[in-house]
């Protein structure tokens, strides 16, 4: 390498991390050799496999180093999908045969040599699927517009290691755009800093849209180039599925031990927010509520956790569940009808973090902002929770040891710590215990 490419290849780094040179300003830079520039950032992580993602800089052979020692004694080696231009330099690798409960070590190869200095990242799977456990989430929404805005909250979360998942809940950029371009930029932007790397290369990543990152603001199925949108969004996750066959989206289940999650794709089947005149008006898409019915059904799990991007509550904006009363009721009676208890549900969108006890029965936790602007909310009817000066993310702690599972809520202010923490009883979670709301 000559001392002006050596040159050109640090400044490259320097002033794209100091926010001086525009993001798309990578494209048609020619490197020597290949770096890695966003991630490794682990997708689903189930009892036996792992997913990590990452992005490099140009065309590259690529893969990960595997142990369960931390210096990488006895590893394997397990190749990715080489990087190439034509979906951004992203890819992602599935890592097979590993055991339940195990922590692993692990480093990114760039054409056969390691992209990440030692002390090597490290994950553990999970647990057994079926058995009791105690299990800790985060979940997040609303990231910001500039690289800057989350980086407070991605840097609280990184101190943090008392938590084993993170679902990130829609508005993870705010491209507003379905110009491929566009939306990998928006990612480039919000995963540039070194505290999402630091938390995320440790901690399993789930992900679903919402409509900044789908679109524009309160964006449905209409907008022209939505294929574009969905591609860019796998080449950004590493989730264990999108759709069904035949049914393409962000929607997805998944389980962790005796806990299952249901993540929901609010988007990409959505009719018009104030469309009035069809009686099919929906939010999921036939498909999609059908599949969320049938695997509700047949779920073993003591807890169900329904995610969405949008409020699940009776008195939202309307780019919420409040425009699709005859859905959310359809979905909420099956789960009433049929005598499915531990549902739980979370989401985003409101920049401002609360609770609710939807028709007095389903307890609700909408996360955010994590970076984006605030917002305040009066109390509403169905709240019992409200933090609106701020920017806020979430925990679940959830024990399904006992006979009565239990699960506790823990709202973070970024920067200033816990701001409440409040357990809920088995009946309080299946409605037969109502929750006092906030006085009007």
């Amino acid at each position: 390498m000559t001392a002006s490419a050596r040159f050109r290849s640090r400044a490259i780094g320097v002033f794209l991390i100091a926010g001086l040179l525009p993001l798309g300003a990578l494209r048609g830079v020619s490197a020597p050799a290949p770096v890695l520039i966003l991630g490794p950032m682990l997708g689903h992580v189930s009892e036996t496999e792992a997913n990590v993602w990452i992005r490099g800089s140009g065309p590259a052979r690529w893969g990960v180093q595997i142990s369960e020692s931390p210096d990488l004694a006895h590893s394997r080696r397990i190749l990715g999908r080489d990087l190439a231009e034509g979906e951004g330099f992203n890819s992602s690798v599935s890592i097979p045969g590993l055991h339940a409960g195990q922590r692993y070590h692990y480093t990114v190869l760039l054409n056969g040599k390691p992209a990440i200095l030692p002390p090597y990242p490290s994950f553990t799977t999970a647990p057994a699927p079926g058995g009791p456990q105690h299990l800790r989430f985060a979940f997040i929404s609303c990231s910001g517009y500039a690289p800057h805005d989350p980086a407070a909250g991605w840097a609280d979360l990184s101190l943090r290691t008392n938590y084993d998942l993170i679902l990130q809940l829609g508005d993870n950029h705010y491209a507003n755009s379905t110009q491929l371009q566009k939306q990998r930029d928006g990612y480039l932007g919000q995963r540039l800093c070194s505290s999402f790397r630091e938390a995320t290369s440790r901690v399993p990543v789930y992900g679903i849209w919402d409509d900044h990152d789908f679109a524009e603001n309160d964006s449905d199925s209409t907008v022209p180039g939505r294929e574009e949108i969905f591609r860019a969004f796998k080449e950004h996750w590493a989730n264990p599925a999108y759709g069904e066959p035949g049914n393409p989206g962000v929607y997805f289940k998944f389980t962790r031990g005796d806990v299952e999650f249901f993540m929901l794709d609010d988007r990409y089947y959505r009719s018009p927010n104030l469309q009035t005149n069809n009686p099919a008006k929906t939010m999921l898409g036939a498909r999609q509520v059908a599949w969320l019915k049938e695997s509700l059904g047949a779920s073993k799990a003591r807890i169900k956790i329904l995610a969405a991007g949008g409020e699940w509550e009776s008195n939202g904006t309307p780019d919420s569940w409040t425009s699709f009363p005859r859905e959310r009721d359809e979905i909420l009676g099956f789960i009433r009808d049929r005598g499915i208890e531990g549902v739980l549900l979370i989401s985003g969108d409101r920049h401002f973090t609360a609770g609710y006890q939807v028709q007095k029965r389903f307890i609700e936790i909408t996360s955010g902002p994590f970076g984006a602007g605030m917002a305040e909310s009066r109390n509403l009817p169905e709240m019992f929770s409200n933090h609106g000066k701020g920017h806020f993310y979430c925990i679940y702690d959830i024990d399904t040891r006992p006979a009565q599972p239990t699960a506790t809520i823990e709202m973070y202010q970024i920067g200033i710590g816990l701001v409440e923490r409040r357990t809920f009883t088995w009946d309080e979670i299946n409605g037969r215990k109502g929750i006092p709301p906030l006085p009007p």
